[in-house]
């Protein structure tokens, strides 16, 4: 970022940065552990990445007030202003990402602690989700505009394990009609992944 002659200028723009990587840690660290919960039946764990979600919510609220203060007590103009609408735009993003951990949690509550066998592509969309995420957090920090691009292209792969899952839990169901809940469970979890891709 560029050093400006109004030195809170600089602080309100570095606390907006600040905030977002916070809520880019929280919000990794939530999709982590639901994920975890899944894997391992975890109730508690799951129940937890719920309540930290609020910690998100609560950052959110931080940094558009600092997006708001930064562009009336400020009006920055050119990279300053493009910081400040990208900020905007990725902290609502952010937000998503811990919303969607919720989703997870809440599915793993519906499976009341069964740790799931038939999981299909789901711990390889895990693995390529929280790389990617772990991707786009470095293109952030980096303000590397060429790595992004070839992180989106990434996505096409996750979209791919996802059509995997949906059809290996459809012939799932249709072999075993009690493990239709759990299947039903796990395709919301694979399409939860699939949106954060």
């Amino acid at each position: 970022m560029l050093k400006h002659t109004l030195k809170q200028f600089d602080m309100d723009l570095e606390h907006l940065n600040n905030l977002i990587k916070s809520m880019f840690k929280i919000s990794r660290k939530n999709i982590k552990h639901s994920l975890k919960a899944m894997l391992e039946g975890d109730i508690e764990l799951a129940r937890l990445v719920i309540k930290h979600d609020d910690a998100v919510n609560a950052l959110e609220v931080q940094a558009d007030e600092v997006a708001r203060t930064i562009i009336v007590q400020h009006q920055p103009a050119a990279d300053d202003l493009r910081f400040v609408f990208a900020a905007t735009k990725i902290v609502t993003d952010l937000e998503r990402l811990s919303d969607m951990a919720v989703n997870i949690a809440g599915n793993v509550l519906v499976l009341e602690g069964e740790v799931p066998h038939n999981l299909a592509s789901i711990p390889v969309m895990r693995e390529m989700v929280l790389e990617q995420l772990k991707s786009v957090r470095r293109c952030y920090l980096d303000n590397n505009a060429q790595q992004a691009r070839v992180v989106i292209e990434s996505n096409r792969l996750i979209n791919e394990e996802f059509i995997n899952t949906q059809r290996i839990m459809l012939t799932y169901m249709a072999e075993d009609p009690a493990c239709i809940s759990q299947c039903v469970a796990l395709t919301n979890i694979a399409k939860i992944l699939e949106r954060i891709g």
